[in-house]
């Protein structure tokens, strides 16, 4: 029997999941608040104390940040990860360490019929290329290179280019955002900070001051009953959304589809599946006829992440040991 290991780290919440691959049963599984752990040691103790499970062959880690070498410090959360000291007890055999949205593009190989919602049909193309985007509590970007039928993730940190508005108000934004930070990333807007950021503005707007600011999962509530800062706030981040997957399709030309991960677009599929969101996609002027071609599927499933480690994690056990 082979067991293998894997995680899908995110700043609010981990995955965690241990797996036998020759009859793919599960063996663990859990779900942890990942503000509750000082590090993701801790949480790894915790969990096989939780779940006794026998040596354990390869782990692969998704991890929201970039990764150098063995080592990545997470972006939205205050953890600093090691492969080798998440290996140094040898209860882990080989132990790698990937970029969240490249383990999300890994995914979407093992997605099931019912695990996407289609957007936009497109023209599909078997020999082009992936793009997977996704906004939850960052915003993580993942070209993914097809290389004679077989996909390759390229790990990204394109959450973090610069904002660029597209109208007035769009443009007020930014220069509010700008009072507060020097630089302003479309990651300081397409995630759940984002969506809370968005309606303090909004409220502000509406007020002449910030009313109490709202989580945004609270926000998503009350705009599904009425609350019109709230829908109004949706309704920017729909449309901010939708040109910034246009500008990375037009960077990395995904004939083969665009896939929107994260765990914020199945939450507020009303305004995904609107035409709010294509419209903004589509207007790229002399170019619209092009991204108008490209399919795009809303993942539905938010586990992809963890499918995609899972799969790099049998991919690892199945390698040679190196001393």
């Amino acid at each position: 029997m082979s067991v293998v290991l894997a995680a899908d780290v995110g700043a609010t919440k981990v995955l965690l999941q241990a797996r036998d691959t020759d009859s793919q049963t599960v063996l663990a599984e859990a779900r942890y608040l990942s503000k509750g752990y000082p590090s993701l040691t801790v949480m790894l103790t915790q969990f096989l104390a939780d779940y006794p499970l026998p040596t354990i062959d390869a782990a692969v880690f998704g991890v929201p940040g970039p990764v150098s070498g063995r080592v990545a410090n997470l972006t939205n959360l205050p953890w600093r990860v090691d492969a080798d000291e998440l290996a140094n007890d040898g209860v882990l055999g080989q132990v790698a360490l990937v970029n969240d949205f490249y383990a999300a593009a890994r995914g979407v190989d093992a997605l099931q019929p019912g695990d996407c919602v289609s957007l936009q049909p497109g023209e599909p193309d078997p020999n082009g290329n992936r793009l997977v985007i996704g906004a939850g509590s960052g915003l993580g970007v993942a070209p993914v290179k097809n290389c004679d039928g077989r996909f390759f993730p390229q790990p990204s940190e394109g959450g973090h280019i610069d904002f660029a508005p597209v109208n007035d108000v769009q443009i007020k934004i930014l220069t509010w955002l700008q009072q507060k930070w020097s630089h302003v990333s479309y990651e300081r807007l397409l995630s759940g900070e984002g969506l809370e950021t968005l309606y303090h503005f909004y409220s502000i707007q509406s007020h002449g001051h910030g009313r109490k600011r709202m989580r945004a999962a609270d926000m998503v509530e009350s705009a599904k009953t009425g609350d019109a800062i709230a829908q109004r706030t949706l309704e920017t981040f729909t449309d901010i959304y939708g040109a910034y997957v246009g500008n990375a399709a037009l960077i990395w030309e995904a004939r083969a589809g665009i896939f929107l991960a994260g765990g914020i677009a199945p939450k507020i599929q009303e305004w995904m599946r609107s035409p709010r969101f294509l419209n903004a996609m589509h207007n790229k002027g002399r170019m619209r006829a092009l991204v108008t071609q490209w399919p795009v599927q809303l993942v539905v499933n938010e586990s992809v992440g963890l499918l995609g480690a899972l799969a790099e994690a049998e991919q690892l056990a199945a390698q040679p040991k190196t001393a």
